[in-house]
């Protein structure tokens, strides 16, 4: 498991971590070959239904204290629009 970036007193998370997580999470470990091909990529198009990216926003808050409510993590289409999210503290607001 890949450690957040540290940015100051802010840890901000890293492509590698999040498809780690969403590879976990579907059970399919192709999203981690994917690399930054991934970032724009629809989440629907890549294979990730609504039940890989509630269990991943629950892996988030457990592993990075990272939380993401469910109508938010529905609206984030894309690996990009998550890692913006998080890593923004006023995108949170």
């Amino acid at each position: 498991m890949f450690p957040p970036i540290e940015k100051g007193s802010f840890r901000m998370l890293g492509i590698d971590q999040l498809l780690q997580i969403l590879s976990e999470c579907s059970g399919d470990e192709q999203a981690l070959a994917q690399g930054d091909d991934i970032l724009d990529r629809e989440f629907e198009v890549l294979g990730y239904d609504s039940l890989v990216l509630l269990e991943t926003s629950a892996q988030l808050k457990h592993r990075y204290d990272i939380e993401i409510p469910e109508d938010v993590i529905r609206d984030l289409k894309t690996p990009r629009a998550v890692l913006e999210y998080v890593n923004v503290p006023a995108s949170r607001n």
